[in-house]
């Protein structure tokens, strides 16, 4: 199989634009979560006046469930709306990029909007090593674990209030309105927790329309090379496949496939055939790594993966990365391909440092080597 560095100078600029496409998108979960504050205040402001005995109790619970599913529930479905097109869209981007690298007169095909969707709604996504869900039941699993976080907190109101003003504080001070500004409150971490749910939805659907790419064009492309964001904050996992390859029938990829986690930002950029002939111009992608605490962005060799970046930082900024025991083995090895296999199982799962250590290899000997 083979690739073009300027095809992933490409995607890993594409990818950060995908990055902060995700992050915007889940920002739109506040005016719905405002809405549900607003609704809620209106709905006890009614019962201001009255008497709140157990039937009433009941009620007013009970319509507060149906406003924060409603608004939740609305939120998730502006949010699919938008990683269906994000699929359409990347499904023409593939499509584009390959034409214009290729030195054959070839024509490629850009898959579908349902052949994306289907895919996407059929392919698992890993949430960590032994964890996996569909894009459906992530989405759905938002909106329910949020309307039950209100719930819990309407309950905690009615066990400590006596009257609908004291009820009323309660619940405020424990959702924390958008003016409070408080980084705990119920809101900012509902607004964590979309902001992660899109990130992974958008990269879900941009990683499986070039599945669906590929299968529409079986005959020019062989497989998927992982591209890994070259940061001190990419996961263990992700920095040890950066380039790393697979066939399109292998077995294994659908725990090889991006998104490996919550919040992954890796990206698969097709393989083409060896018998095509690709533009071969010497590319570049960013790096953004903490030198001396201190972001360090410059362009790296598109043909460099992580560890071969990485290995050009000093020690003191490698073992801020990896640790000082692994930064140490990284440097002894001073092989980055083998240490990425070294810190993963076969099944592309991260590897403990215990389970690192064991192994009856190069990595297993340096680690037990150390005092």
């Amino acid at each position: 199989m083979s690739n073009s560095p300027e095809l992933i100078a490409k995607y890993s600029a594409h990818t950060v634009w995908l990055q902060r496409i995700g992050a915007t998108e889940g920002l739109k979960v506040r005016p719905y979560l405002q809405a549900i504050e607003e609704d809620i205040f209106i709905l006890l402001n009614g019962y201001k006046t009255l008497t709140i005995t157990p039937k009433r109790e009941a009620a007013i619970k009970k319509q507060i469930n149906e406003i924060s599913r409603k608004h939740l529930q609305e939120y998730v479905a502006q949010l699919k709306v938008s990683n269906r097109k994000i699929g359409t869209y990347e499904g023409e981007f593939a499509a584009t990029s390959l034409d214009s690298i290729i030195i054959e007169d070839v024509e490629t095909v850009a898959p579908s909007a349902a052949q994306v969707n289907a895919i996407a709604t059929a392919t698992p996504i890993k949430l960590s090593e032994k964890s996996y869900t569909t894009y459906n039941s992530m989405m759905k699993n938002y909106w329910v674990k949020w309307s039950d976080e209100i719930d819990g907190i309407v309950q905690a109101g009615f066990l400590v209030g006596r009257t609908t003003d004291q009820i009323s504080k309660q619940i405020f001070e424990e959702f924390g309105v958008s003016k409070s500004g408080s980084t705990k409150s119920t809101l900012d971490r509902a607004m964590r927790s979309a902001r992660q749910l899109a990130i992974t939805g958008t990269n879900h659907y941009a990683n499986t329309a070039r599945i669906a790419f590929v299968d529409s064009n079986d005959k020019l492309l062989t497989g998927y090379r992982s591209i890994a964001v070259v940061d001190s904050n990419t996961s263990q996992i992700c920095r040890s496949l950066d380039g790393n390859v697979i066939a399109k029938d292998d077995p294994r990829l659908a725990s090889w496939m991006p998104p490996r986690h919550i919040n992954c930002r890796s990206a698969a950029v097709y393989e083409v055939n060896d018998k095509y002939k690709l533009d071969d111009d010497s590319t570049q992608r960013a790096s953004r790594f903490e030198v001396d605490d201190k972001l360090d962005p410059k362009p790296i060799s598109s043909k460099q993966t992580y560890y071969d970046a990485m290995g050009k930082l000093s020690a003191t900024d490698q073992d801020n990365i990896l640790g000082s025991k692994l930064g140490k083995a990284f440097r002894k090895m001073n092989n980055p391909e083998e240490f990425a296999k070294a810190t993963r199982d076969t099944l592309f799962n991260p590897l403990s440092m215990a389970e690192m250590t064991a192994k009856d290899n190069e990595l297993g000997r340096i680690l037990k080597a150390q005092k």
